[in-house]
């Protein structure tokens, strides 16, 4: 069996309160909190699971919070660092809250992914709950890491994909992933009259103003990973709701 990449999942209170956060999906037995504790559940059965299959990547990451609230985030990467096969990334999936505060933490990871949905503070507050709008630019300048940007797209932010994307192009974004809403239906319709300069995964990948720009579709998406959640189950769905679901029959 070959997996993409594995998940370490945090649970606990959130400085942001997205509407559409999948993590709310989950049975509560998997969201027990874990910020304050060290080692996280179940790590030794996540990193057994990511040195037998010599699983190539290892993501910090949230079911319910951000993993930067996690009291003991330098010590898990010591730990990660000195137990995980040589050739193992670990990266970070942020809300960037806390990014520019404990940078010399976020340095430390191989690459980084910021979930970020608009730059206008009041679509930004629709999106994501109180709190102010990060400074994405500023979060570039002090990163010495590659930073990928993230963005869900619902009503509010929908009629601003094009600015959006020439802005994240001016200040030197890279790589961005456009979202669709888990389990959203609806038309999808960004990028239109564009070609796909290739695929990643089952979704289409185009080049914008320079970037890698890669539309996302969770139900077409073909990865397969490894999910450490806050309560130590050790999943082996994608999809995180995969596991809540199987856990709830």
């Amino acid at each position: 069996m070959t997996y993409d990449f594995a998940n370490i999942l945090f649970a606990g209170p959130c400085n942001r309160a997205c509407p559409w956060c999948i993590g709310k999906s989950l049975p509560d037995t998997l969201n027990e909190e874990n910020l304050s504790l060290f080692p996280p559940r179940g790590i030794d059965a996540l990193v057994e699971a990511v040195n037998g299959h010599r699983i190539p990547e290892v993501v910090l990451t949230g079911t319910v919070t951000d993993p930067q609230l996690y009291r003991h985030e330098g010590a898990l990467l010591g730990l990660l660092r000195e137990r995980l096969h040589p050739g193992a990334r670990i990266s970070l999936h942020t809300n960037g809250a806390l990014a520019l505060r404990r940078m010399d933490l976020f340095n430390r990871y191989d690459r980084a992914c910021i979930s970020f949905p608009s730059f206008e503070p009041a679509t930004y507050r629709a999106m994501m709950g109180p709190g102010g709008v990060p400074d994405l630019e500023g979060i570039l300048r002090a990163a010495r890491i590659p930073v990928k940007v993230s963005c869900v797209l619902d009503d509010p932010n929908l009629p601003e994909v094009d600015a959006f994307l020439a802005r994240c192009a001016r200040i030197g974004v890279g790589r961005v992933v456009l979202r669709r809403l888990f389990g959203d239906r609806r038309p999808f319709r960004v990028l239109e009259g564009r070609r796909p300069a290739r695929t990643f995964r089952g979704n289409p990948v185009y080049e914008v103003e320079g970037m890698e720009v890669t539309v996302w579709d969770f139900d077409a998406a073909t990865c397969r990973s490894v999910n450490l959640f806050p309560d130590g189950t050790l999943g082996r769905d994608y999809l995180l709701t995969e596991t809540g679901a199987a856990l709830s029959r």
